[in-house]
């Protein structure tokens, strides 16, 4: 254990403090559904988070025919009496953070106008939903001529076509837009460094699960700006949730290093964390490699004791701690 302090204190040491009040999210499509998930359930600790095409909280209710038909394509209406009560149950008895703590947070919010696969009237439900329980601090785009895909100023696809990898070059800096409206006087980003970009073993925040059962990738991915290597400098921390199709087996790291949040960062004394799914076709059913926003992993996945939550908290938990 003396070993162990000692190593922790090299570390804090050798990296800049995190601010914990700094702690925010982005998603994009699966990653938007999660992050709003995560947003929900821990918003003792978090202080706002950006959506890219992703809907309400508890959306599906555990079911997968409510993922598609209402969540995605809205071909029935969202069921948003249910999921409110569901949030105030959840709240009431601890299974997530008090709903009170959203009302402090920033949220950005975008959905193309040619999104076809989680259509804006999805979105704007979790718009909807956020005002019901008090937020107040929105900034949002409804109107870029975007398909299904995560904007960025030129780099990706053409921004009217949804394929892999989803990202687009739009002639928008959606990590952009999401930062600026997450954090105050943020600096012009500059290029990022690849060398401050390390691999975290994902399987050691799992609780003894193999990282395989959970449908995660063996590492998440945290970029560290040269900044926070000086011991004297406060960082803040932001999380990136990848959506379908887009962990790094897939489009290798293309999300990771191209969607435009390392060169902001790298600006602005941001850590950025990008956790990482893996497809499995059986045991659990996950072959596009989703994070689970509908319960492919069980009851408990929109609530603070679900499998991949848990996980996500850990690891937050120990890069907040340790750097």
């Amino acid at each position: 254990m003396r070993v162990l302090g000692f190593v922790l204190l090299l570390i804090s040491l050798i990296y800049g403090h995190i601010d914990p009040r700094s702690i925010t999210l982005s998603g994009f499509s699966s990653g938007a559904f999660f992050a709003t998930q995560y947003q929900f359930a821990y918003s003792a600790s978090v202080a706002g988070a950006a959506i890219f095409a992703g809907g309400p909280y508890y959306c599906a209710q555990a079911q997968g025919t409510n993922a598609f038909l209402s969540c995605m394509y809205g071909i029935t209406p969202v069921d948003m009496p249910a999921l409110e009560s569901y949030a105030r149950r959840a709240s009431e008895t601890g299974d997530i953070d008090p709903l009170v703590n959203l009302q402090n947070d920033r949220v950005f919010m975008f959905s193309g106008v040619q999104d076809a696969t989680v259509k804006s009237t999805v979105v704007r439900s979790l718009e909807s939903m956020y005002k019901t329980f008090g937020v107040v601090n929105i900034e949002s785009n409804f109107n870029l001529i975007a398909a299904h895909t995560l904007p960025t100023i030129n780099y990706g696809n053409t921004c009217t076509f949804s394929f892999t990898p989803y990202i687009s070059k739009c002639e928008y800096d959606g990590a952009g837009e999401a930062l600026n409206t997450l954090y105050d006087n943020l600096k012009d980003p500059v290029p990022y460094n690849e060398d401050n970009l390390i691999g975290i073993d994902q399987s050691t925040f799992t609780e003894g699960r193999s990282t395989a059962a959970l449908s995660l990738g063996p590492e998440a991915y945290l970029y560290i700006p040269t900044a926070c290597k000086n011991p004297e400098t406060v960082c803040k921390l932001h999380v990136v949730f990848h959506g379908c199709q887009q962990y790094k087996n897939a489009i290798g790291m293309q999300f990771v290093l191209d969607t435009g949040y390392n060169d902001w960062a790298e600006a602005n004394d941001i850590f950025v964390l990008y956790p990482q799914v893996a497809s499995s076709n059986s045991n659990p059913a996950n072959p596009n490699g989703c994070w689970d926003w509908w319960g492919y992993l069980g009851p408990n996945f929109a609530i603070k004791s679900g499998f991949q939550m848990k996980t996500i908290f850990n690891m937050i938990e120990h890069i907040t701690n340790t750097y």
